[in-house]
């Protein structure tokens, strides 16, 4: 079944029906937009879908979605300039119980994992992350990262660990987004590829390769030192 809704000014919805497995509801598309598709494991029918749709209408900037429920996928349609953020879109879904596992952009691609499906081994302790660099190459790449990190709320201290290009955070007893974490990272016009805590993981796939900068080629060809430790504020 193919639902089409169309949003309009007034809250009246109208419905059509013709043969598909995609529920769309969607507003006329505007200049400056950008698409998110975000994996929803638990939309399994129409009612899921609406619900799921509502809740992600609400956020901001959103002008169209695309609920497919045969492939448990969504199409955000949502405004670059005032738009709502990755980490908005995605608890949108989860609002609408459509248990989000997976979001894709033009950039990359952010899978989560819970951590009742990892093994207890694998994640660090309560009040514990790790954050995994793309190329850690240097002590001065890891201060700018942690400059960035120290900034978000709960944060109490950040070290680094050069060999495994980890960064390790501990907070104030609370958990940290990881969406607020690669933005911290990203803002350090760095990468992070994995942000491990006690609630689960999340992996970054990043759709084209990391370019070296005049900076990071410098710090390798002075054979610069990686010394592990604790990153000052």
């Amino acid at each position: 079944m193919r639902i089409k809704t169309w949003a309009l000014v007034a809250p009246l919805m109208i419905f059509a029906v013709t043969m598909s497995t995609s529920l769309v509801i969607a507003a006329a598309p505007q200049a400056g937009n950008q698409q998110v598709q975000i994996v929803a494991d638990a939309m399994c029918c129409k009612g899921c879908a609406q619900k799921v749709a509502g809740q992600l209408y609400a956020a901001p900037g959103v002008t169209a979605v695309d609920a497919n429920i045969e492939n448990k996928t969504v199409v955000v349609t949502v405004s670059q300039q005032k738009g709502a953020t990755l980490e908005q879109l995605w608890q949108a879904v989860a609002a609408g119980e459509g248990g989000p596992t997976s979001l894709t952009t033009a950039d990359a691609t952010f899978s989560v994992t819970q951590a009742e499906a990892l093994a207890a081994n694998s994640l660090p302790p309560q009040g514990t992350t790790y954050v995994v660099i793309d190329n850690l190459h240097c002590k001065g790449c890891a201060q700018k990262i942690a400059a960035q990190l120290y900034a978000i709320r709960g944060v109490s201290n950040v070290s680094a660990d050069m060999k495994q290009n980890t960064m390790v955070i501990k907070s104030n007893g609370q958990n940290l987004s990881p969406w607020a974490l690669t933005g911290a990272v990203l803002g350090a016009k760095e990468r992070p590829l994995a942000i491990v805590s006690a609630s689960g993981r999340m992996d970054i796939a990043w759709s084209a390769p990391k370019t070296t900068s005049a900076h990071q080629a410098n710090s390798q060809s002075n054979n610069h030192p990686s010394n592990n430790g604790g990153v000052q504020r």
